[in-house]
């Protein structure tokens, strides 16, 4: 069975705590970046949801 890293829903993006570990470490540490990238990834998989949901409408 293939592992999931990341689902994504509407309103939330599920992340697998292996993957954040692992780029915590691959930042030395630094887990505010990390957070940061990830709310950068949240921000982004919403506007393209946004996105799709306004040419849904039309």
């Amino acid at each position: 069975m293939a592992k999931q890293y990341m689902v994504v829903n509407d309103d939330q993006i599920l992340v697998d705590m292996e993957l954040i570990f692992s780029a915590i470490r691959d930042a030395d540490g630094d887990w505010e970046q990390v957070e940061q990238d990830l709310l950068d990834v949240m921000n982004t998989v919403q506007g393209m949801v946004d996105t799709s949901d306004d040419e849904d409408e039309e």
